[in-house]
């Protein structure tokens, strides 16, 4: 099972690294565009955002796996350990609760995507919200790989 986690992980790490790069370069061609084309091209500004709807997807999960994100630790030391842990394992199953909602709904918004078309690049914009999806997935896994013990 832990082979199947480093295998998500680097997925996700790849994903990350790749959009990021996609949402540099469209941007460098977005600003090679404006300053030195008679037109600039009309795509890269939605390219760009999906490319960074896609990075952020990407790295969420991996944000939560190295726990960079807000805490209130400071409150918790104040408990006593065993309450500490309580808690700490009270906040991982509220938050795997919020989690697999915004994923169910993430997934339910991906389907309306189906029904929808991009302004300028055309294609279906499921492909857009699908990062949300990702998101919640990403988040979710490595929520399951962090599990607390009690």
């Amino acid at each position: 099972m832990k082979s199947l986690f480093k295998a998500f992980r680097k997925l996700m790490i790849w994903g990350t690294i790749t959009s990021t790069l996609l949402f540099i370069g469209i941007t460098l061609i977005q600003i090679y565009g404006r300053f030195f084309m008679v037109k600039a091209p009309s795509w890269s500004e939605e390219a760009a955002r999906v490319a960074f709807i896609y990075a952020i997807a990407f790295a969420a999960g991996l944000a939560v796996r190295g726990s960079y994100y807000v805490d209130f630790g400071f409150l918790a030391q104040k408990l006593k350990p065993r309450l500490q842990k309580r808690l700490t394992y009270f906040v991982w199953g509220v938050t795997v609760i919020f989690i697999v909602l915004f994923t169910y709904y993430a997934i339910d918004f991906l389907m309306l995507g189906l029904l929808e078309k991009s302004p300028s690049l055309k294609y279906k914009m499921a492909i857009s919200f699908s990062g949300i999806a990702i998101m919640g997935l990403s988040i979710l896994v490595h929520l399951l790989d962090q599990k607390p013990k009690i």
